[in-house]
């Protein structure tokens, strides 16, 4: 897959939404108290049917299969 800003072929990063995991402190009862790890695994990553948007200038990007 690769996505391309419609503004500028140049631009090359894009904001889009994976899935993760994390660890969390909790007590007893399993309330969340804080997070203790940030990121421990991708669960999902990813993929054309997100939207991707351009970080540099926020326009909607096109994504194709390569």
């Amino acid at each position: 897959m690769k996505a391309v800003c419609p503004n500028n072929h140049e631009h090359k990063e894009f904001i889009t939404v994976a899935h993760i995991a994390q660890d969390w402190v909790v007590d007893e009862n399993g309330n969340f108290l804080e997070v203790a790890e940030e990121c421990t695994e991708t669960v999902v990553s990813p993929n054309r049917e997100n939207t991707w948007v351009c970080k540099i200038c926020g326009a909607e990007a096109i994504v194709a299969e390569n």
